[in-house]
């Protein structure tokens, strides 16, 4: 594990902590844990990652953009290196720190070795050793090194940017302050300052109207066509997915993680008859599920265009969190269409109140903030765990596992065999390896999303009458 330091001026001078988790967050609000009194800031501006030896800042979609040595970080995330400034708002430069952690492990000398070990150190004519001398030699030397590096930071730059840790901002205007031209940036705003990100074009998803099947269904339904039949549809219909979300080309999908598409896919097209249940609950009537998630769609497609993320990402976590449902309370107490729970919906900026519930609901239970706040959440995992196809999914798995137990376990298939791909796939691949609970729950979410977004973007194939979720907006 590195050590990752932040410095940064203040009118008292120079200061500088150490980041101990794996993130930090920078803004003007109380949302953020390093906070800076310049009005050029967001109130959650960027965060700064870091997961063993890598480090990254991620901009949060702020008015005035995040800079890495005066470059646009990338929508995805720049990586940091020791001596890299961010710069942040009107004024406020962060100077990046990064070295590896030693720990000195020294074996116990036997007599015997520690008799030779001495016999040949030099020594002085009076019969003193001139290692520990040389030792204190080099210790002085490092010090005035230190100080000379901390003067330097002291009084090297602007000391006008006020770092806190308590909320000195109950005056300040809730607003994030007006957009300025970002050096070299051709990104455009609105009035209301949101980033305009240009859309992506969707590939050749099978749209209502005159746009045909694929091949292999040959106008029937998926429930009309052998098992193997599905499994190719499957296996195309996967692929298409994998390469909307990832904005990029895929590979095949595993035959194992494949194996487990299908079942969820064969549950959702079996549903197609199942009579309505009422109300909103789980395991309603395909029809009626996908039409509720149609009405919810307008909302969550401009939350996560808003944040430059796929909205197929926002529309099917949705599905498989709630079905759509707007105030579904977990067993366990998360909240809402998205599942918030109370601690992680005040993180990405919603109003929850102790005790909430579908009879006693906070802002968890309004479609348009929770669509919000979900798109912000999705993409500080992005940040975290990548853009492409095969990191995507990672992403995804770590909304319901929680980063901490996707990385471990990552981590323990990566090691358990060299050459494997860094993918949510290879967790499936080496499932025997990792923790009960990733097996009971997280084999099953990435599946259960690929199978819920194949049938809600190809919805003809499954006897819906419906278009593409991702084709309903405002």
């Amino acid at each position: 594990m590195i050590v990752l330091k932040l410095t940064f001026p203040t009118p008292e001078g120079s200061k500088e902590i150490t980041v101990d988790g794996d993130r930090i967050t920078l803004g003007r609000g109380s949302e953020a844990e390093l906070r800076f009194a310049d009005d050029g800031l967001s109130r959650l501006h960027a965060t700064i990652y870091r997961d063993g030896s890598r480090v990254w800042v991620v901009d949060e979609n702020s008015s005035n953009g995040t800079f890495v040595n005066g470059q646009p970080a990338a929508p995805s995330g720049t990586p940091l290196k020791h001596g890299d400034r961010i710069g942040v708002g009107h004024r406020t430069e962060i100077h990046i720190w990064v070295s590896e952690a030693y720990s000195l492990q020294v074996e116990p000398a036997t007599p015997m070795a520690a008799n030779a070990a001495a016999a040949q150190q030099p020594v002085t004519p009076g019969g003193v050793s001139l290692v520990p001398i040389a030792m204190i030699a080099v210790a002085i030397l490092m010090v005035s090194l230190s100080a000379v590096f901390i003067g330097y930071m002291a009084f090297g730059g602007s000391s006008q940017a006020v770092a806190q840790n308590t909320d000195p901002y109950d005056d300040v205007d809730d607003e994030d302050p007006e957009p300025r031209p970002s050096p070299g940036s051709t990104t455009k705003t609105n009035e209301t300052g949101v980033k305009e990100e240009p859309l992506k074009t969707l590939p050749d998803l099978p749209k209502t109207g005159n746009t045909p099947v694929p091949s292999v269904l040959k106008g029937r339904k998926y429930l009309d066509v052998s098992e193997s039949e599905k499994r190719q549809y499957l296996s195309e219909r996967s692929i298409k997915i994998a390469q909307l979300i990832g904005n990029s080309s895929s590979d095949a999908i595993p035959a194992e993680a494949l194996e487990k598409i299908k079942s969820f896919t064969d549950a959702y097209a079996k549903r197609l008859n199942v009579k309505p249940l009422g109300g909103c609950r789980f395991g309603d009537n395909l029809q009626v599920t996908y039409k509720r998630a149609s009405e919810n769609a307008p909302f969550i497609v401009k939350a996560f265009n808003a944040k430059g993320i796929d909205p197929i990402i926002g529309l099917y976590l949705a599905m498989i969190e709630s079905e759509h449902c707007v105030c579904l309370q977990s067993p366990t107490g998360p909240l809402g269409m998205f599942q918030f729970t109370k601690a992680t919906g005040e993180r990405y900026g919603l109003r929850t109140i102790s005790g909430a519930s579908p009879n006693n609901p906070d802002e968890r239970c309004e479609p348009e903030p929770s669509a919000n706040a979900a798109a912000a959440y999705i993409k500080s995992l992005l940040g975290r765990y990548g853009t492409g196809a095969a990191s995507v999914p990672l992403a995804i798995g770590s909304y319901n596992s929680g980063e901490g137990g996707l990385s471990s376990n990552l981590v323990k298939a990566l090691e358990s065999n060299s050459g494997l791909e860094r993918d949510f796939w290879t967790l499936i691949a080496n499932g025997e390896k990792l923790s009960k609970q990733f097996q009971a729950e997280n084999f099953k979410y990435v599946p259960k999303f690929f199978a819920a977004a194949i049938v809600g973007e190809n919805p003809q194939d499954f006897g819906l009458t419906l278009q593409p979720l991702s084709t309903y907006s405002n």
